[in-house]
Formats: structure tokens, sequence, C-alpha cells
């Protein structure tokens, strides 16, 4: 990384995964709408609309980005002299680091190394450094939880309430989420060098099924 912070703008009509490593970076992520569900561990932790999340240096995660999301990242360089976050969770992201996310979008701060975008992450970077991260979910967040760890074991939503406030936070059903998650195995075990037949037995799909994912996922699977 050239420089102390690095913004990067994420949207794509396709479902989009990245791969499990620790980063020498910092990371915060701001899901500007949509959803995206950040795997630690075992646990694959929802950020919805108008929700921050902090990955401090080192922090091994990957990303699930569900199709159409529109998300920010920014990096952060381990040679930034300002004291970061060290804990991994939720923050609260302030108007005025959501205002300079956006407006790095804008021609104005265009090429990102321009001196107006330096200056614009800077004020970023001082706002990232007043966070205080979470590990406690609040109720939306984790009801929504509930519904992805209900949909990887492929059960139906609990109750009514989930499935509105499901769809209300994210635009997407029990179905969706299930088969993201159903096309993300699949997809890490063709990465590794299995082949779509076993691949399907192996996780649990019919090979019909599995045929029917590759085809409507081509661009995913072939990232």
């Amino acid at each position: 990384m050239k420089y102390t912070s690095e913004h990067t703008f994420y949207q794509s009509s396709s479902l989009t995964f990245t791969p499990r490593k620790r980063r020498y970076t910092a990371n915060l992520l701001f899901v500007e709408d949509g959803v995206v569900f950040v795997r630690l561990g075992k646990a694959d932790i929802p950020v919805h609309s108008g929700q921050g999340f902090w990955l401090p240096f080192e922090c091994l995660h990957a990303l699930t980005i569900t199709p159409n999301t529109r998300v920010h990242q920014l990096a952060i360089s381990p040679r930034v002299t300002q004291k970061l976050p060290t804990q991994v969770g939720h923050v609260e992201v302030s108007p005025l680091l959501v205002a300079s996310l956006c407006a790095l979008l804008t021609s104005g701060y265009q090429p990102s190394s321009s001196a107006q975008a330096r200056r614009l992450q800077a004020v970023a970077l001082d706002q990232v450094s007043l966070m205080t991260p979470s590990q406690t979910l609040d109720r939306q967040t984790q009801s929504l939880a509930d519904c992805v760890t209900r949909a990887q074991a492929g059960q139906p939503h609990a109750n009514a309430e989930q499935h509105y406030q499901l769809q209300a936070l994210t635009q997407l059903t029990m179905e969706d989420l299930h088969e993201y998650f159903i096309v993300r195995q699949l997809r890490a075990a063709l990465k590794s060098g299995q082949t779509l037949t076993k691949a399907a037995t192996n996780i649990g799909i019919a090979h019909a099924q599995a045929e029917s994912l590759y085809a409507r996922y081509t661009d995913t699977f072939e990232a």
C-alpha cells in the first residue's frame, strides 16, 4: 500500500466471496445498502445497510457480499501513527465519516491518489480512531444472525416477525440465504479440486442442483 489508507467501493450484480486470510491492513467496512457477512472463525456476522464493522490488523476473515450490495472499505496501513481499535466488531459510523466515504466516489475526489482525496481520507482516518467496536449485537442484527444460522442448516425462519425483518433489512428471503451458502460450499469444494459430482455429494445436494447453481452463478464460481 503506497499511502496510509486506501478507499475501495464494491458493487456487483454477482454474489461475491473474498478469500479467508489475514490482512496486514486494518479495515473498516461500511454497508451503504444491502448486506455483507463477515466470516470470523465459524460464525458469519451480518453487517446490514447503515452499519459499520471494524477488522483490526492481522484479523483472519472472509467476506460474503450479496448481489447488488453497496459497501465501502477503508484499508489502513500499519504505518499509521493514530491509535486504532484493536477489537473486532460493529461500530457506529458518524455522519461525517459516511459523508467522507461517499464523497470519495465523486469526480471531485478522483483519482483516489489526488491531494483532495488524501485530505478526505485523513478526515476518515481521524473518525476511525474514535471508534469503539462492539461484539454485542443489537436486536435487529441478532435476529438477522439467527436467520443466517437457520439458513445454513436449511431451516425456515423461526416466525413471521423474523421473516419480515430479514426482508426489511436485506431484501432477501431465507431461500436466498440458504442458496448463497450452498454456493459458497460448492465453490470452495470446486476450488479444492473436487469434481462437480463429488462436491455435490459431499455437501449433500443432487448433481442436477449443483449444475443448476453453477449455470446461474457462473461469474461467482469462476471468480
